[in-house]
């Protein structure tokens, strides 16, 4: 598994589209495809790898008020559109680590992570963000995801 670094994430611009419900049932493929659609349409470039934002703990927020942004960085200039909402993100210091492998082990993961924050003098300074550094693909029956989890820290 690999190991958790404290990092400083990048700063961009993003198009992105919330969605409130449990995360396990966000519909990333659909939510993606209307992003790079419009930016396409828009003639603005993306500028990095798809990313979420989880707003929320599904272990203090009941599941269905749950809610996350579906994100692009894209360059260029743009304006709001219906459901497409645009924001910076700043850089900040972030604990990071990756996973590579079947999303069932994707809570050994998240585990490592929380234990690193803690046991390093952290807390929690915002939401979770996922960067997906390559698109799920299943094998042998299982999804197989390569993703990079940041949460912004601050020391205690």
């Amino acid at each position: 598994m690999a190991e958790v670094k404290l990092k400083k994430s990048k700063a961009c611009k993003v198009a992105y589209i919330q969605h409130i419900g449990a995360y396990d049932k966000v519909p990333y493929g659909d939510y993606y495809d209307k992003l790079y659609g419009w930016a396409k349409q828009k003639n603005l470039r993306p500028a990095g790898p798809p990313m979420a934002i989880f707003l929320d703990r599904p272990q203090e927020t009941p599941h269905e008020k749950c809610r996350c942004e579906v994100l692009i960085p894209i360059e260029g200039e743009a304006k709001p559109e219906g459901e497409i909402k645009i924001k910076e993100i700043s850089s900040m210091d972030v604990a990071s680590i990756t996973h590579r492998g079947p999303t069932k082990d994707y809570p050994n993961t998240y585990e490592k992570l929380h234990e690193w924050v803690a046991k390093k003098g952290y807390v929690y300074a915002g939401p979770v963000m996922e960067i997906y550094l390559s698109k799920p693909k299943v094998v042998k029956r299982e999804n197989v995801v390569f993703t990079n989890i940041q949460i912004p820290i601050k020391k205690i």
